[in-house]
């Protein structure tokens, strides 16, 4: 009896650490996701300082152009900023979610080291 429920406790530990594995991969994919977000925010955002400094008369057309573009960026630029939030508070959460099941494989550990004893203790005995 003390043996199947060790047996169970170790197929347990596997599928912790399998699943601790599985969430050091999404991190890593999210990290990189945010950098990437990150990439291309500075990016829209100099490219919107550069047409900003742009100096000089404009045709009412090619200001109403400049406007758009800007405006475009702007915009561009607030959206990837919500994305790279997003993709951090999903990063907070796995972290969460990590710390959870790191507290829930030591948990296992211990019942395991329990449990062999018990084994052990009653194996003695008979």
């Amino acid at each position: 009896m003390l043996n199947q429920l060790l047996a169970i406790k170790r197929r347990r530990e596997r599928n912790l650490h399998r699943a601790l594995a599985a969430l050091d991969d999404e991190a890593r994919a999210l990290s990189a996701r945010e950098e990437a977000l990150q990439r291309r925010r500075e990016a829209v955002y100099g490219e919107l300082r550069e047409r900003t400094s742009q100096g000089g008369a404009f045709a009412p057309r090619a200001l109403d152009t400049l406007r758009a573009e800007l405006a475009r960026l702007d915009s561009e630029g607030q959206a990837l900023a919500r994305e790279r939030e997003s993709v951090a508070a999903q990063r907070r959460e796995l972290e969460r979610t990590r710390v959870e099941q790191e507290a829930a494989l030591r948990r296992n550990l211990r019942e395991q080291e329990k449990l062999g004893l018990l084994a052990a203790e009653s194996s003695d005995e008979a």
